[in-house]
């Protein structure tokens, strides 16, 4: 899908993986002639330089029009390979980047006819390709990561992404935001400079790809209708979302540090007993509050973790990890980079619906594992790694509460960004 969040100012961020995938060198010629050359150089990028390699660096110097000319020859007579290749997928890399900004994406990478398909739209053309994004740009608040960008057949480039959007606030009260991942798969043509003749985006979140099947736009209208909110002004920790599948994403959580206490009552569940979780509560309301050797007072934030190993957690700034708690039941610790599997859901987070959550959260992980031979899930063992994830105060309407059930993984991010 070609969506994205940032209105009319539009924010694209590429965090790649770029990987070469051997296959033989093919030689195509044109018997009509030469196409006239369509790729830019790489131009200067921070994003890029570690893909920088000599063949590049050499490239920035001027060349004889002889010179270009048998490199161009070169070029036809290898394919889609070596030199060829890398710079194609630096420059589609790079040219992704300005997918929603003021520059837009550079014509020249495709062709006129190319074709487009993602499960909302379908064109023909790159006019029709290109007016889908200048309507995405318009109407939401694309952001677009890239991940990866790999070779995947003789004349074929596959790259992953994750894309997000919000909807407007008229009529859209309750500022729901869109998340999609998936792959886009793109057909070059075989003909030197190897423009894009064909795209097509598949999201991880539905099995039928068609366009307007009817699991697409459920996916969308859930997304839409999902009335959940986070607190505004409230710090909550940094995430990526990685994947998102039907009913879970995975995420990449940054290190963040946390305010912790304990409880002495185990439910076996990652919701307290009511009464102890108060008092948990006001111990670590208490610290951020004031309650410290420094007497001073820290910011809110959201969510409160509360786990299985009877802790809970109030997220904390990182400055606080020098601000001892008067209250020795409190501790302040950090808590280091890590993957979850997160399933959301809204109402009151009682016991039932919680154990509930956790248990539907690890049924979809194992169905979609059996999916495919490239993904499994590798959930942590130890109550301490499920945890339930609680971002309202209790006034707010249990319909707009978000909740979230969260496991950690023992996985690595690259088995999830792999193409």
């Amino acid at each position: 899908m070609t969506t994205t969040p940032t209105a009319l100012t539009t924010t694209t961020t590429t965090t790649l993986t770029l990987k070469t995938t051997s296959s033989k060198a093919s030689s195509s010629s044109s018997s009509s002639g030469r196409r006239p050359r369509g790729l830019r150089r790489p131009t200067k990028c921070d994003a890029f330089e570690s893909f920088t390699s000599s063949s590049f660096t050499s490239s920035s110097k001027q060349a004889s029009p002889v010179e270009e000319e048998e490199e161009e020859e070169k070029e036809e007579e290898e394919g889609l390979t070596g030199t060829t290749l890398e710079r194609l997928k630096r420059n589609l890399a790079e040219d992704l980047t300005h997918l929603f900004d003021d520059v837009g994406i550079n014509p020249d990478l495709y062709d006129a006819d190319v074709i487009f398909s993602d499960p909302l739209s379908t064109y023909s053309n790159f006019a029709g390709y290109a007016f889908n994004i200048r309507m995405l740009k318009s109407v939401f608040k694309p952001k677009y990561t890239m991940h990866a960008i790999e070779k995947t057949n003789e004349y074929e480039i596959t790259t992953r992404w994750t894309m997000k959007m919000y909807l407007p606030s008229f009529p859209f009260s309750w500022n729901p935001e869109l998340t999609f991942t998936g792959k886009s798969v793109m057909e070059m043509d075989e003909t030197f400079p190897h423009k894009c003749v064909k795209h097509v985006d598949t999201w991880d979140s539905i099995e039928n790809q068609r366009y307007l099947s009817t699991e697409a736009v459920g996916e969308v209208l859930k997304q839409v209708f999902n009335f959940a909110k986070t607190p505004e002004n409230l710090k909550t920790p940094k995430y990526a979302t990685l994947r998102r599948y039907r009913d879970f994403e995975v995420r990449e959580y940054e290190k963040f540090f946390v305010a912790e206490t304990s409880v002495k009552s185990d439910t076996g569940s990652a919701k307290m007993d009511d009464s102890e979780a108060g008092q948990a509560f006001n111990r670590l309301a208490g610290y951020i509050f004031g309650k410290n050797e420094r007497n001073e007072k820290m910011e809110m934030t959201t969510p409160v973790f509360s786990n299985k190993s009877r802790k809970m957690q109030f997220v904390v700034e990182e400055s606080s990890g020098d601000v001892k708690p008067a209250d020795e039941s409190v501790q302040v610790r950090d808590r280091e980079r890590c993957l979850f599997a997160v399933a959301s859901f809204s109402g009151v987070a009682n016991k039932e619906i919680t154990d509930d959550a956790e248990k539907k959260l690890r049924e979809a992980m194992k169905r979609e594992a059996s999916k495919s031979e490239s993904v499994r899930f590798l959930p942590r063992r130890g109550d301490e790694f499920v945890e339930l994830a609680q971002y309202n105060d209790p006034l707010t309407n249990p319909v707009q509460r978000r909740n979230e059930l969260l496991i950690a993984l023992d996985n690595s991010r690259d088995e999830f960004l792999a193409v």
